[in-house]
């Protein structure tokens, strides 16, 4: 009779057993997938941090850019105000101590937004090159190669290493070779064209 009942209580403590042992498997298998699914919506928020950052700094970037590509034109003409004021500067107290503090606050704009990751490129002497320069003359001249860059007639600059604005250079060419297409040319040729699609459809 005792021997009856340890064999059924044997039983039913084996039966709880499995019974435990499959609900712990089930558990640390529901653990696995919850932790898993923890560790990839943390590598997901991650990347969406990241990409959420670079798309930020990419608008400053251009916010940036924008903004230094309308105050070039300003520039241009603060150092032409400069380089006029210089004349006279020699015999005149006044009009040096003026030269001399606009040169400062020229210097210190021109630091600024080199800081900033604007940078001048010269271009006299170096080849012709559409992705840099725009060509605003081309010059006859046997002292030069062709399409070597002769002088600029406005500065070309670059931000964080792109192009924000062309050179306007001349440019040497052989005598009697073609000249170089410039803005004025092309804006020449636009008119002819419609006046003559103007004349044909008369």
């Amino acid at each position: 009779m005792e021997q009856s009942k340890n064999k059924s209580l044997y039983t039913k403590l084996k039966s709880r057993l499995k019974e435990l042992i499959t609900q712990s498997n089930y558990h640390k298998q529901l653990s696995e997938e919850n932790f898993d699914k923890y560790i990839r919506a943390m590598a997901d928020f991650d990347n969406y941090k990241k990409r959420g950052a670079k798309e930020y700094l990419e608008k400053e970037s251009d916010a940036n850019r924008n903004l230094i590509g309308k105050l070039l034109p300003v520039l241009d003409n603060l150092d032409r105000a400069i380089e006029a004021s210089k004349n006279g500067t020699e015999n005149n107290e006044a009009l040096k101590s003026f030269f001399q503090g606009m040169q400062m606050i020229d210097q210190q704009i021109h630091r600024i937004l080199e800081n900033e990751g604007l940078k001048h490129f010269n271009s006299k002497g170096e080849e012709f090159d559409p992705a840099r320069h725009d060509a605003v003359l081309s010059i006859e001249t046997e002292e030069h190669e062709p399409h070597t860059v002769l002088d600029e007639v406005e500065k070309g600059f670059v931000f964080r290493g792109k192009v924000l604005r062309h050179a306007r250079v001349t440019v040497s060419k052989r005598p009697g070779e073609p000249a170089q297409p410039t803005e004025e040319n092309e804006a020449v040729s636009d008119e002819s064209a419609e006046e003559n699609c103007q004349e044909n459809s008369e």
